[in-house]
């Protein structure tokens, strides 16, 4: 039994350890993308997906940008989102469209952009929104990774949101602004 114990012990210690090294590696220059992780990226800021919210066809997700960094950072606009697939291949036949996009009326998602000017440590969100409406079996569009730049010219960030992105056949993802949450991490 105590080897039982000590194996088991051992297994989670070099499980912890992979786990933490796979963290804290979140460039990847040659794919032209970085991973959020512990460690704050070189441009200074971190995004983040929260949870799915799953309601009855209608999802949403929330992107939190985090200046890390230990200057200002400005963003203005929308973040720029790429879809990509389970083998990180770009997502054809969805069109990301700022605003809600006739999908449905969300508080915010509509308004137009203001400037955001975030201080070390505070957060910004900015939403997604789609139906999961399918028509058929062919077709149906599933997210796996995303990238999301948080404006134009910045090093997209690879996100894994939890459980995907299940577009199904509308090809609409609707993207809103950048907003201040009012809030820091």
């Amino acid at each position: 039994m105590y080897d039982t114990v000590l194996v088991a012990m051992v297994g989670l210690l070099v499980g912890a350890a992979i786990w933490t090294v796979t963290e804290v590696s979140y460039d990847d220059p040659a794919a032209g993308w970085s991973k959020p992780g512990p460690v704050c990226p070189e441009e200074g800021i971190r995004v983040t997906a929260g949870p799915v919210n799953p309601a009855m066809g209608l999802r949403a997700m929330d992107l939190t940008l985090e200046n890390c960094g230990t200057r200002a950072y400005r963003v203005q606009g929308y973040p720029e989102i790429r879809l990509l697939d389970r083998d990180q291949q770009h997502v054809t036949g969805v069109s990301v469209i700022h605003g809600s996009a006739g999908i449905a009326t969300v508080t915010g998602l509509d308004e137009p952009p203001a400037a955001v000017t975030l201080a070390p440590g505070e957060t910004a969100s900015a939403g997604l929104l789609w139906r999961n409406t399918t028509t058929g079996f062919e077709g149906a569009a599933y997210v796996h990774y995303l990238t999301v730049a948080a404006r134009s010219g910045s090093l997209p960030l690879l996100l894994t949101p939890d459980g995907g992105l299940d577009l199904g056949t509308t090809g609409r993802l609707g993207v809103g602004p950048w907003r201040t949450t009012g809030g820091t991490r």
